[in-house]
């Protein structure tokens, strides 16, 4: 990561050098900064599991001059399929793909959140773009300041609320090391039960990484000072019995007045089964969830939670429970793979 993020800073100062034409001072100070979210920035990645960055630029650098799009090369003779795929050399996506550690490189342009995606040294990478509505990126930039967002396009928007919205929720959740690893334990429970019983998708109606950190982190507000096998108990119980459509929030939205859409209940009563993202501007993170899998997803539950309790209460009967080579054969029964098709 360090080594990619050196190469983004050289980026933007060329940018600002050859394409802006800035002085030297300003150039030399126009900074850039390169954040992870999800998964990998709290610290539950797997191995193989990519890893989602976000550029954080000046506006002095633009999406074009990130992909190198709409670049007319200099001997351009005019004819349409000569510009087929030509990207500009100076582009940070031309640069990252003739990379010597990079390989499987795809830039993916037209999406609502424009993004690179590629393998660097083996691991796979997602890189977003955000350009600030100022001319530099300062040392000191606080990317969970509010102020950030203001004057920034949409497409920018989503892509500082992955970082912002990861720092929340550690903040959310924190309080004592002890909290925030119990936190981390339930999470990756929660995620490998997930993907087993098939429901670890956003795509696909259910949950993704996201979702499953705020709801995991809304029990942990619950239930502060349980211990992880305890807490993976209660995440069944709440959401075995949760009233939907109340959202799941971790805070109260707020708005800061930067024109900005917060989800509010009002406007929203349509949503399904909203959790709510706790950074500004709020947004509920399962717009994919239907009433058919939000069923689904309620069996599961149920399912889980009776698991637990069976072992919880085998537990209080016989509390010096031997002969298990591995205590996590204990949990072996929750993580065992969906018969989805079989159904």
């Amino acid at each position: 990561m360090y080594r990619m993020g050196i190469l983004c800073q050289k980026w933007i100062r060329s940018v600002c050098q050859h394409t802006a034409l800035l002085s030297p001072d300003t150039v030399q100070n126009a900074g850039g900064k390169l954040y992870t979210s999800g998964s990998y920035r709290l610290g539950v990645h797997e191995p193989g599991a990519d890893i989602d960055c976000i550029l954080v630029a000046p506006n002095v650098c633009t999406r074009q001059d990130f992909f190198g799009s709409e670049y007319v090369p200099p001997d351009y003779d005019g004819d349409e399929r000569t510009l087929s795929g030509v990207r500009d050399p100076m582009s940070l996506a031309e640069i990252i793909r003739k990379h010597s550690d990079v390989t499987n490189f795809n830039p993916v342009e037209n999406a609502a959140v424009p993004i690179l995606t590629f393998d660097w040294e083996g691991v796979n990478i997602n890189l977003l773009f955000a350009t600030l509505n100022s001319s530099s990126v300062p040392k000191n930039f606080d990317i969970d300041n509010d102020a950030v967002l203001d004057g920034v396009d949409p497409a920018t928007e989503k892509c500082l609320n992955g970082p912002r919205v990861t720092n929340l929720i550690a903040a959310l959740v924190g309080g004592t090391d002890e909290r925030y690893q119990t936190f981390l334990k339930v999470v990756r429970c929660v995620r490998k039960w997930g993907k087993a019983r098939g429901l670890y998708s956003n795509k696909m109606g259910y949950w993704g990484g996201v979702n499953i950190n705020i709801s995991v982190a809304l029990v942990i507000q619950f239930y502060p000072n349980a211990c992880p096998a305890s807490l993976l108990r209660k995440f069944f119980l709440v959401f075995k019995y949760w009233r939907w459509p109340n959202p799941v929030t971790l805070t109260k939205p707020h708005d800061a007045n930067l024109g900005l859409r917060v989800w509010n209940t009002a406007n929203n009563m349509r949503q399904v089964a909203p959790v709510i993202t706790p950074a500004y501007p709020a947004m509920n993170s399962t717009m994919s969830v239907s009433r058919q899998t939000l069923q689904i997803l309620i069996e599961e539950f149920c399912r889980g939670h009776d698991i637990l309790e069976r072992l919880w209460k085998d537990h209080q009967k016989n509390p010096n429970r031997t002969g298990i080579e591995d205590p996590g054969d204990i949990f072996q029964e929750l993580f065992e793979p969906s018969d989805f098709f079989i159904q």
